[in-house]
Parts: C-alpha cells; structure tokens; sequence
C-alpha cells in the first residue's frame, strides 16, 4: 500500500472556503465523513446511507438527517438519493462564508443589546464571556467547598437529631426532617426550641390525656411553635386562668367587688344577711 492511500486528498481551494464557513460542530463532523468516503477513496460522489454516516460520527439518526438537509441547503454538497458528495461550486461558498460572518456579528451585537435593555446586569461583551468560560476552580478550592459542605450536612443531621431525641412524639421522622432541613436552626434558635420544648412538656395542652394533643413534630416546626408561651397556670387551652379578686381584707381605700359595691358596702350587706336569718 503507497503512502498516498493512507491520506485523503481535499483540494486546497475547498479547504480554504471551508475554513471560512461557520459551521456547527454536528455539521463539521458529517461534513467530514463524507469528505472521508468520497475524496478519501478518490471519488466525487458515493453512495453513503445515513446509517453509515451514524456509524462513523456517532449521531444520532434524526439528527443525521437534519445536518445532512441543513448541508444541502447551504449549497456545501449536492444529493441524489443516497449518492453525496461535496459541491464544487466554489463561488457559492464564497457568499456563504460572507453571509456567516456577516450574520454571526450582527446576532452578537443584537444579543448584547437586547440583554443591555432586559437585564444590564447579564449584558456583557464576548470578551468577558469568553474569560468567563476559561476559569475554572482549583483542585484546593473545590476540596474546601465539599469539605465545608459536608461539615453542614453532618451539623444538621446532629442538630436534627438533638431535637428529635428532645421532642417527646416520636411520628413522621422524615417528614420532620425535611421542615428541620428548610428551617436550618442555628445553634442560637435550637437552644430555643429546645427550651420552649422542655416548656411545652409541664403544660396542660401536652400532659392532657397522656399527650394526645402534643403536634406532630413536623406540624410543630412548620407553625413555629417555639415561638409559643407556656404558663404554668392555665386553663387548659394554652391561656391564662384568670386570678380570682379578693371581696374582703384591710384595705386603706374601698376597692369596688362584683356588682360595683365596695368592700365596705359589701360587708354591711352581708351582716344585715346574717342577722335576718340568724346566722
């Protein structure tokens, strides 16, 4: 086998048209597969099916078609049936080139200009995009961040944790976790919850019938709930019994009882009660 079989021979001219096309890179990799099987076995033309071109570009079929429709169209290769080849109208590809160029600069400037009026904070030049793009973390830079990640991951789980074994009705744990997780109590807000916790166990509303109306762990969370005043006190329903004011005693001015009479009347009318009935 000579030297020259193992090369595939483009004519220079097609090469430079070619390399001032702009083109995809779906539409480069079937462009040079049939360059491959025509120019590379000394052909202008040959019968490639489309299975072939999938094969040797590793596309898929829809896409195959489409490149190959979008090819034909731009005047770079001519079809009858399965039978392609690269067009040799070079003149044609001149204008393409042209109208690429033309085109890509124009839809570049539109781009910028259209994100300058919606969102100047995303209009930035090619330029910057491109140094944008280049930049990438360092190995010790990544590692820091997963390390800090997972210290995170491990402080929630243990505060989670903290508060499960505090709160007294075990139910829904993953639930709980989830409104735990969305919450993300720092060490100041669990020493609260937990405190309001220890509270919430001495009232009424959770000793009540041996806890039954103690919330769910989850519901208690979402409705922040260590937010909640607890009184020692009360009349079962989380409020303040109200304290019984005293009718009788010295007092150095007259104080007003039920029925708007002061203690002084009070007692007068009660003796009079006493003597009518001997008591």
């Amino acid at each position: 086998m000579g030297s020259e079989d193992r090369f595939t021979q483009i004519p220079n001219e097609a090469v430079e048209r070619l390399m001032k096309i702009h083109l995809s890179p779906n539409q480069w990799q079937v462009l040079l597969c049939i360059i491959r099987k025509t120019y590379g076995f000394h052909k202008k033309v040959d019968y490639i099916a489309n299975f072939q071109i999938m094969e040797a570009t590793n596309l898929g079929k829809t896409v195959v078609s489409r490149v190959l429709h979008k090819l034909n169209d731009m005047k770079l290769i001519t079809r009858k049936g399965k039978y392609i080849g690269l067009r040799e109208d070079w003149e044609l590809w001149e204008k393409l080139a042209i109208s690429s160029t033309s085109g890509a600069k124009l839809a570049g400037q539109l781009t910028v200009k259209k994100l300058a009026i919606s969102s100047p904070k995303l209009a930035i030049s090619s330029s910057e995009l491109a140094e944008q793009s280049t930049k990438v973390s360092s190995p010790d830079v990544t590692q820091k961040k997963k390390e800090t990640t997972t210290k995170e991951t491990i402080q929630k789980k243990e505060r989670f944790e903290v508060f499960w074994k505090t709160y007294p009705k075990k139910k829904s744990k993953g639930q709980a976790e989830k409104v735990f997780a969305r919450v993300n109590p720092d060490e100041q807000l669990l020493a609260t919850m937990l405190a309001t916790i220890e509270r919430a166990k001495k009232s009424l509303d959770w000793l009540k019938d041996n806890g039954r109306y103690i919330p769910h762990p989850a519901t208690w969370l979402n409705a922040r709930c260590w937010d909640d005043e607890f009184l020692e006190e009360g009349d079962g329903h989380g409020e303040p019994r109200a304290r019984a004011r005293p009718t009788k005693g010295p007092s150095d001015t007259p104080r007003r009882t039920d029925g708007g009479f002061t203690s002084e009347q009070y007692a007068a009318s009660e003796a009079a009660y006493k003597a009518r009935h001997n008591l």
